[in-house]
């Protein structure tokens, strides 16, 4: 029977459900089978469980016959249909279960996806702004990524460089220069930090410094560069204004000293010019005044002769001094040049101590000789003479009138050339200085000559592919010694 008035409680539900379903195992009616399904239907809208439908279905058919309507048992009966009735219910709740995952996982998922997009715009914002130019490429050397400093200094649009290689996108100078530098940072897997100097159109070139390294796989393989760049083209520029605001300090303190050194020796040789040239003066002036004696007794000639001696020493005193103006200013200029021939060095030490017999009588130092064995080569002979006669003539000057000994010999290839006096020795700090240019350890009072003599001797050294250098103690004398390659002759 159909009720039309209120509805029914949920346990009015549960009651028709279980007696139509009594029904229907005892007498197999369709009408009771219909409603058993609209009061179940109904008993579950309203609020009972599928557990609470599951034991009224148990307590309906507990104590019924085994045999019902037909040829099937009431058990067999009721369990299909608590099948039927439960599966709509249970797959329903499936479905909202599996819905309610599901709507959760897509909420975090949209959460998580608002949060990684929020994290890459503000990414992208940071490296547009930054002043470097930054880029991403893949193994093959297509652009990934360009930041608007990129797109700036190569006056280029995203579209027109992303998905491309350097070739397809940039100058051939530029493309060459960061297809080269990229590809070994590919190759080697390593960090890269280089300066690159790039074409930038109008401006000329800048220079940047591009710390570039590899993108490496979990299995260590390189599937990309990124490069970060830092235009230092106007450090580069200060560094190198700097660099020319030294130089041309430095050039300016060459120049002063240059100035200084010229008016010292002017001054020097203005006074070593000026003392033999005042000697010969007198000397010519008593020998006028000697031969307008016309009392007796006549001029001796020991006297004339005497006094020729000086003149004559005075006279060789000056071409010294003007030969050592003469070298100076050929090296100066540029215009040393050598005339090698086939010597034996000791027969020309012989000859310069020869010509050096009469200053070396007068110190009173003995000169020895010392080297059997003869050292032949291929020198030029002026050079070499001078060199000599210019470190007899400082042994003799400095020497204080002891010992002098000059030593030749061989070293390998070379020929060696010392000459050891037993003076007054050079000082550590001016060793260097000796060799130098107008340079000079002792005062120009007590010894005499511009200060350019071992600054030639050694620039004629040099010319002939050897060297010089010297060995003293203060108070203990000096040794110079001369190397020079032996070329030997067949």
């Amino acid at each position: 029977m159909t009720r039309t008035h209120e509805p029914m409680t949920a346990q009015e539900l549960a009651g028709g459900y279980a007696s139509a379903l009594r029904d229907y195992v005892s007498t197999g009616s369709e009408a009771a089978l219909t409603s058993a399904y609209e009061l179940g239907r109904a008993a579950a809208a309203g609020g009972l469980g599928i557990l609470e439908l599951a034991m009224l279905h148990h307590d309906a058919l507990r104590g019924l016959p085994r045999a019902g309507a037909g040829e099937r048992p009431a058990l067999e009966m009721a369990a299909q249909f608590l099948a039927e009735s439960l599966s709509p219910f249970e797959m329903t709740l499936r479905s909202y279960r599996a819905n309610a995952r599901l709507l959760g996982l897509s909420e975090v998922l949209a959460e998580r996806n608002t949060e990684i997009d929020r994290a890459r715009e503000q990414l992208r914002a940071i490296l547009d702004a930054t002043t470097a130019v930054i880029y991403l490429k893949d193994a093959e050397g297509r652009y990934l990524y360009v930041n608007r400093q990129f797109q700036q200094v190569f006056s280029l649009r995203p579209e027109e460089v992303l998905g491309r290689r350097d070739e397809e996108a940039l100058p051939a100078g530029v493309a060459g220069i960061l297809r080269q530098d990229d590809a070994q940072v590919l190759a080697t897997r390593a960090p890269l930090e280089l300066e690159e100097i790039l074409p930038a159109g109008a401006d000329g070139a800048r220079a940047y410094l591009s710390l570039k390294f590899p993108l490496l796989d979990a299995g260590g393989v390189a599937y990309g560069v990124c490069c970060v760049a830092t235009d230092i083209t106007e450090r580069k520029r200060a560094e190198e204004a700097l660099q020319r605001a030294r130089e041309a300090a430095q050039r300016e303190r060459q120049l002063k000293a240059a100035l200084e050194a010229r008016d010292r020796f002017l001054d020097i040789a203005s006074h070593e010019l000026k003392t033999p040239l005042t000697s010969l003066e007198l000397q010519v002036a008593s020998l006028r005044r000697l031969g307008k004696v016309s009392a007796a007794p006549p001029v001796s000639d020991e006297r004339v002769q005497s006094k020729c001696e000086v003149i004559l020493r005075q006279v060789e005193r000056l071409k010294v001094l003007i030969n050592g103006l003469i070298d100076v200013g050929r090296i100066s200029s540029g215009h040393l040049e050598l005339s090698r021939e086939p010597l034996e060095l000791g027969a020309l030490v012989r000859v310069v101590l020869a010509r050096s017999e009469e200053p070396v009588r007068r110190s009173g130092s003995e000169v020895t000789l010392r080297g059997a064995e003869a050292v032949h080569g291929t020198w030029d002979r002026s050079l070499l003479e001078s060199v000599v006669a210019q470190l007899v003539s400082n042994a003799v000057k400095f020497g204080e009138g002891k010992p002098i000994e000059i030593a030749l010999g061989t070293t390998g290839e070379r020929a060696v050339l010392t000459v050891r006096d037993h003076g007054i020795g050079v000082p550590l700090a001016d060793q260097g200085r000796i060799f130098e240019r107008f340079e000079r350890a002792v005062s120009e009072r007590n010894y005499g000559g511009f200060g350019v003599g071992l600054w030639v001797a050694r620039q004629a050294i040099e010319a002939m592919g050897g060297r010089i250098a010297v060995d003293s103690q203060p108070g203990a004398g000096a040794e110079f010694r001369v190397e020079l390659p032996l070329d030997r002759v067949s």
